[in-house]
C-alpha cells in the first residue's frame, strides 16, 4: 500500500499487519475463520456474496442492521469457538476486491468516507484500536519477512496471528542457517519458496487435532486454550519439533504417525541448512 511506511510508524511494534497490500490482509480478529466450514473456497464464496449484497444496501442504520440479519439467516451459525464473534460485515475490499476487509470501513465502496463501524458488534473504537498479540510479541524483522512473502489473504490471516508458532518456525530456520532471517533474504527465489512452504503449515498440516478447523483461538484471555501435545500417546518421550507440533495442535495415535510428521518437518526445513543457502526442496 502507498502509505505502508506511515502505517508502520503508527503501529504497535513498528510493523503494520492488517491491510498490507492489494492482495494481503487479515480479518482473523473479526472472527473470519470462526465458521463451520472455513475452507478457502467456501469462505471466498461467502465473502463474495456479502460484498455484492452489501453494495445494494442503503447506508442507514436500519438497512445495515437488516443486512446483518440477512447474513445470519443465510449462513450456518455453528461456530468452532461459540463465544468468539464472527462479524457479518467482513467482505472483500480493494480496487479488485482481492483481499478481506471491513465493509463498514470509511474507505469502503459506497460509504463516502463515513465510518460505519460503530454499528458492528464490538463498535468502532474496538475496530480502530485493537491489535493482535503478534504486533507486540514478534520481532519487527520477522513480521516484515512474513508480510513480504505472504501468498494470499487466506493463508496470511491464518499464520500471522500465531506468534508462538511463528517464533518456533523461525527459531528452527535460523538454527539451521546459523544466522537471522533478514528481509533482504526474501529476494532469493529459492529462499522465498522454501519459507512460503514452511508458512503454509498452518493451513496444510495433516496432523491437527481437528482437520476441519484450520484456525486457532489466538486471543490471550484464557478461553479455548490449545491442547497440550501428548507425545506419550505416540510412544515418545520427546521430539526435536515439540514446540512446533504443539503450536500446530498436533495429535498422534502411533509412533509411525509421529515419525511421519517429524520427517515432513525435516524435509521442509532442510533447505535452510548448509551455510543458509537453500536449494530447492
Amino acid at each position: 500500500m502507498d502509505n505502508l511506511d506511515q502505517l508502520d510508524a503508527a503501529a504497535p511494534g513498528g510493523v503494520y499487519l492488517c491491510q498490507t497490500n492489494e492482495d494481503i490482509s487479515c480479518g482473523a480478529c473479526c472472527g473470519l475463520y470462526n465458521l463451520s466450514d472455513a475452507s478457502p473456497g467456501r469462505m471466498t464464496a461467502i465473502l463474495e456474496w456479502r460484498t455484492r449484497a452489501f453494495a445494494e444496501v442503503p447506508r442507514t442504520m436500519d438497512d445495515i442492521w437488516d443486512f446483518m440479519k440477512m447474513v445470519e439467516a443465510r449462513e450456518n451459525q455453528d461456530r468452532p469457538f461459540p463465544h468468539f464473534h464472527h462479524c457479518p460485515y467482513l467482505g472483500l475490499v480493494g480496487g479488485r476486491r482481492s483481499r478481506v476487509g471491513c465493509l463498514l470501513h470509511p474507505l469502503g465502496d459506497g460509504n463516502n468516507g463515513v465510518d460505519l463501524r460503530g454499528l458492528s458488534y464490538y463498535g468502532g473504537m474496538a475496530c480502530r484500536t485493537y491489535f493482535c498479540p503478534t504486533y507486540r510479541r514478534l520481532s519487527p524483522e520477522r513480521k516484515q519477512v512474513i508480510r513480504a512473502v505472504a501468498e494470499d489473504w487466506y493463508g496470511y490471516g491464518l499464520i500471522i496471528t500465531e506468534w508462538k508458532l511463528l517464533s518456533a518456525l523461525f527459531d528452527e530456520i535460523e538454527s539451521r542457517m546459523g544466522r537471522h532471517v533478514t528481509l533482504n533474504r526474501v529476494d532469493s527465489g529459492a529462499f522465498r519458496t522454501s519459507l512460503q512452504s514452511v508458512l503454509r503449515l498452518k493451513r496444510e498440516w495433516p496432523f491437527r487435532i481437528d482437520p476441519d478447523r484450520p484456525a486457532s483461538y489466538f486471543f490471550e484471555d484464557g478461553n479455548y486454550p490449545k491442547a497440550s501435545l501428548d507425545l506419550a500417546a505416540a510412544g515418545a518421550a520427546h521430539s526435536p519439533f515439540a514446540a512446533i507440533l504443539e503450536e500446530l495442535e498436533s495429535v498422534f495415535d502411533s509412533p509411525a504417525a509421529l515419525r511421519q510428521a517429524e520427517m515432513l518437518l525435516d524435509r521442509l526445513f532442510a533447505p535452510f541448512g548448509e551455510a543458509g543457502h537453500p536449494s530447492r526442496p
